[in-house]
Order: structure tokens, then C-alpha cells, then sequence
């Protein structure tokens, strides 16, 4: 099976960058039209339904209800440029190291697809928000926590690739440069044995 080159991979994770960057903008001007009493990642991590419908009492009075279903909706756009870009970033890092460290390269490869589940949970976050807006002051307890269970586990997500991966990258290059090539260290030349042993170090740079 062909792989697309490399260029087309850069080409693409820019066009994810670039939605993931639009749609957060279009996301931060939307909600900020709902005029709602707390801050998105607030809203988004209260598990108290009263708390939660006492807000939604507050977007009803101003008429601005429909407005935070809008800002549900507009936070697909980021949803799908972030797993892009987590996804493309990881396969280019994997692909980075094939000539350097397979094992690590075959790594990242594997974990690429779940490098996409922050932005999955906050797919399944935005449908258990749409389920408590349609009914905004009669919605079942338990969909509130649910809704603020899975945020707060998206958030565990979203460090967790955005920490995991890039650290295992810089660690699989270093233990690479430790190792150089075929199990050969190359010494520099201040330290290289001198006399019958000098062969063992290897041409002179």
C-alpha cells in the first residue's frame, strides 16, 4: 500500500491548523454573543443540574438560548481541525524517525488514531449539551454530571497527548543520537584510543 509523501502530509496538517485555528475564533465569537454567566470551560466542567439550568434560565430571559445551541454546532469546526492536526502531527513525528528509530516510529504510528480521542470526547461533550439545551430546565440530573464527566476526562485527554507524545518524540531522538548507527558510538576526537586501538574509533572527522 502506497503511502502519500510527505509533502502532501504537511500540506494537509497546515489546512488542519489552519481549521482548527479558524474554528476556535468563529467558537470564542459565537459564545461570546450567548452572553452567558460563566466562562465555556465553567459551563462545560459543572456537573449541578440546578446550577446548569439556573444559567439556562438566565439565556432564556435574554433571548440568547439559541445562541449557545449555535455554539454548539460551531464547535465542530474545531473538533475536526484538532483531531486532524493530532493525528497528522504524531503520523509526520513517526515518519520523522523511520531512518532513526523504527521501534519508536512503529510506536507512534500505532497510537496516531487515539491521538484523536480529546476531540471525540468533546464530539460526544457538544451531543450531551445539545440533549440538556433541548429540554434546558427539565434535563435528567445524571445527563448534567455525564456532560461534566466527560469534559473533565477530555481535559485528562488533551494533556495527556499534548505532554505524552511530544516527549516520547524528543526521547526516541535522543536515545537515537546515544546510540548512533548499527550500535557504533563514534568518539570524538579527543577522546579516540591512539596507537594499535586507534582502528577501533573509527576515521578521523
Amino acid at each position: 500500500m502506497n503511502r502519500p509523501p510527505t509533502s502532501v502530509l504537511v500540506a494537509l496538517l497546515a489546512a488542519a491548523v489552519a481549521t482548527a485555528a479558524t474554528g476556535q475564533v468563529w467558537l470564542q465569537a459565537t459564545f461570546a454573543t450567548v452572553r452567558h454567566p460563566v466562562a465555556l470551560g465553567v459551563a462545560n466542567t459543572t456537573a449541578d443540574a440546578e446550577t446548569v439550568r439556573g444559567w439556562y434560565r438566565v439565556l432564556l430571559g435574554q433571548g440568547t438560548l439559541d445562541r449557545m445551541v449555535a455554539t454548539e454546532l460551531v464547535d465542530l469546526v474545531w473538533v475536526s481541525g484538532v483531531a486532524a492536526t493530532a493525528v497528522l502531527l504524531t503520523v509526520l513525528a513517526a515518519r520523522s524517525l523511520e531512518r532513526r528509530n523504527r521501534p519508536a516510529a512503529g510506536v507512534l504510528r500505532r497510537i496516531a488514531p487515539w491521538t484523536a480521542l480529546a476531540p471525540g470526547l468533546d464530539l460526544a461533550e457538544n451531543g450531551l449539551s445539545l440533549l440538556m439545551l433541548g429540554d434546558p430546565l427539565g434535563f435528567p440530573a445524571p445527563l448534567g454530571a455525564a456532560h461534566a464527566a466527560v469534559s473533565w476526562v477530555k481535559l485528562a485527554a488533551m494533556v495527556g497527548v499534548g505532554v505524552g507524545v511530544p516527549a516520547f518524540w524528543l526521547w526516541s531522538l535522543r536515545g537515537y543520537r546515544g546510540g548512533g548507527r548499527g550500535g557504533r558510538v563514534d568518539l570524538p576526537p579527543r577522546v579516540a584510543p591512539s596507537g594499535p586501538d586507534r582502528r577501533l574509533a573509527g576515521p578521523d572527522r
